[in-house]
């Protein structure tokens, strides 16, 4: 004898095979959750011996377009080592400029009734390599001009470059070195700017440069 289904119960027998597989697929899901996602900063930085009349009025901090997102941006050196890339599970809290020029606001303290001049910091690197899979580095380059007033055109520029080893491979060990590197350039800024008051015969701010 020879049974057929009727469409009724074949289309009902198709739903449920289909919610048992999408049952499946849920439970699947369910166990392979994303990690959450773990956000950084660079901190809020310590005060260096600045003297006040030497403190710039503003610092500004000034990042090439692919710097300007909160992607942790990374290299692998022994792997396509101009390739950047970006860490899936960690961000930092806002953009590098944001968190660079609040580092070096805290620790530079700019004086209204200082130095007149402005401390521009260009950044030309902010990125974390990875030498391999096991050690791992940090390198910010910047170029900082000290700028007049009401003019652009630096009184003198200089150039840093600040390599932090970082104590992890990962992205959290980056963040510490980054910290270091931050706080060693502010303590590098602070020397240049002393230097050149020095230079200038403790005339920087009266003798018609960040004086004008």
């Amino acid at each position: 004898m020879t049974y057929r289904m009727a469409p009724g119960a074949r289309l009902r027998g198709g739903l449920v095979a289909l919610c048992a597989a999408g049952a499946l697929a849920g439970c699947g899901s369910f166990q392979l959750q994303p990690k959450p996602m773990a956000f950084f900063d660079l901190g809020l930085g310590e005060a260096r011996p600045l003297p006040a009349a030497l403190a710039p009025a503003q610092i500004e901090v000034v990042t090439p377009p692919w710097l300007g997102v909160s992607a942790m941006q990374y290299r692998l050196a022994w792997n396509e080592p101009a390739r950047r890339r970006a860490f899936a599970e960690s961000r930092w809290v806002a953009q590098p400029a944001d968190m660079l020029g609040l580092a070096l606001n805290r620790s530079l303290r700019p004086q209204a009734g200082g130095n007149r001049c402005r401390l521009r910091v260009e950044v030309d690197e902010f990125i974390q390599v990875f030498d391999s899979a096991e050690r791992s580095r940090v390198d910010v380059v910047v170029r900082a001009g000290l700028l007049p007033p009401r003019s652009d055109a630096a009184l003198a520029r200089r150039e840093f470059r600040i390599g932090e080893v970082a104590p992890r491979a990962d992205a959290a060990g980056g963040v510490e070195a980054y910290r270091g590197a931050v706080q060693q350039l502010a303590g590098e800024l602070a020397k240049w700017m002393i230097e050149l008051d020095r230079e200038a015969g403790g005339s920087l701010n009266t003798g018609g440069r960040c004086g004008a």
